[in-house]
């Protein structure tokens, strides 16, 4: 905790602030195994001896987000760090905390604007700063006036505190990303994936035909497979295993965004064939269940999976601009110029969906929105739309995976 006026800044040209992870040993379950829990922390570091020590500010970001999931610190602690090295490196006339003010504030928050930053980027930043400046003030640190701190309520009951701060946002920017892949290409994007990516080709299955996000493709366990349900369709039990707590500077791909049970659909038998390979392939080592791992035998990282993919897109665009007809070359130029990763398929899967969908519960139940698997109506409503999907893809059978099937079962 920090609660002295004379927390310092060090000024030190060889000293820079940064995030760092730290796992904690939570609680004990009722079989005696450590449960634990990952934290930001905001750290000093030493350039020149290579070593950090934790900084008390980190009670700011427990102060405010020890309850929520761990992106949720790193991305506060990442934007106060960012902030203190602002500060270091523009060698202000600050000595401690206690002498931010609010043009400090101001100053820095335009400069990510003038650095080119998104107008999201810049609020997130500002939403950090304000309640930074907040915490100071409540532990005496700062004397700063909290009357410029104005509180307001929303719809849901809950509160904010509006910005004090004075700050030029960038124009809007249409997003210069992708969201969705052409649904015919779907199969040649699974069969280049098995080429060049094999490790991950059911997890591309899975984010394509479930929905599923990084993170929860990293989480599933082996035994997690609750079985086939209606035509074979699979059912996962999604939730944070904690897998590598060996990482210190994990990414958000190692988490799971809401806990459910999802289920994804059994297209023309692909699901079945490539789940039965992959199992058959990749063994983990040692005592980890992981159903995908890396070529350790490891449980696969959200990082690793990405550098799989990265791979895989690469390869995709490029056999579609050497060996594809005019309209494919169009698309590998379209697909090259815009920014797309892991998520596609998630959101292709949902504009497949969309097409096919009755009303907006059609889409989110299988998108894993909300929690109606309880309700045999939106069960059969699921299968209504798998039946749809499969048919969608039915003049396809004829072309790539479906060739992989066949000559495996001979």
């Amino acid at each position: 905790m920090v609660n002295s006026k004379s927390s310092t800044i060090i000024t030190l040209q060889n000293f820079k602030f940064i995030m760092i992870s730290v796992w904690i040993d939570w609680g004990t379950l009722r079989d005696g195994k450590i449960l634990k829990k990952q934290f930001a922390a905001i750290a000093l570091k030493n350039l020149t001896a290579g070593t950090h020590i934790i900084h008390p500010l980190s009670d700011f970001i427990l102060n405010y987000w020890q309850a929520r999931k761990f992106n949720t610190q790193k991305k506060h602690a990442l934007n106060t760090v960012k902030f203190l090295n602002y500060i270091l490196f523009n060698r202000l006339n600050i000595r401690s905390l206690s002498d931010l003010n609010f043009k400090n504030g101001n100053n820095y928050l335009n400069s990510l604007t003038s650095e080119g930053q998104s107008r999201g980027s810049v609020k997130d930043s500002e939403r950090t700063l304000t309640y930074l400046y907040l915490w100071l003030i409540d532990k005496g640190i700062s004397n700063l006036d909290k009357n410029r701190f104005i509180k307001k309520e929303t719809q849901n009951g809950s509160s904010y505190y509006e910005s004090p701060f004075q700050v030029i946002y960038p124009d809007h920017k249409p997003p210069n990303v992708e969201h969705t892949l052409p649904i015919r290409y779907i199969p040649l994007l699974i069969e280049i994936a098995i080429l060049v990516a094999r490790p991950i080709t059911l997890g591309v299955y899975l984010q394509l035909f479930g929905g599923l996000r990084v993170g929860e493709v990293v989480n599933l366990k082996r035994t997690q497979l609750k079985r086939r349900i209606a035509n074979g369709d699979f059912l996962f039990e999604v939730k944070d295993q904690n897998f590598r707590t060996d990482l210190k500077d994990s990414s958000g791909g190692n988490y799971v965004k809401r806990s459910r049970n999802q289920r994804v659909f059994q297209i023309n038998d692909w699901g079945e064939s490539l789940f039965n390979d992959h199992i058959e392939l990749f063994t983990a080592a040692g005592k980890t269940p992981a159903l995908f791992v890396n070529r350790d035998g490891k449980a696969m990282s959200g990082r690793s999976y990405r550098q799989y993919f990265d791979k895989l897109k690469r390869c995709f665009i490029q056999y579609l601009k050497t060996y594809g007809d005019s309209d494919d070359k169009l698309v590998a130029h379209h697909l090259s110029m815009m920014s797309w990763s892991t998520h596609i398929g998630r959101g292709t899967f949902t504009n497949m969906l969309a097409e096919i969908a009755e009303n907006p519960y059609d889409i989110a139940f299988p998108r894993g929105d909300k929690n109606l698997l309880s309700s045999l109506s939106y069960m059969s409503r699921t299968e209504r739309l798998r039946k749809k999907l499969e048919d969608k893809f039915h003049n396809m059978h004829g072309t790539y995976i479906p060739k992989l099937i066949e000559k495996r079962n001979t």
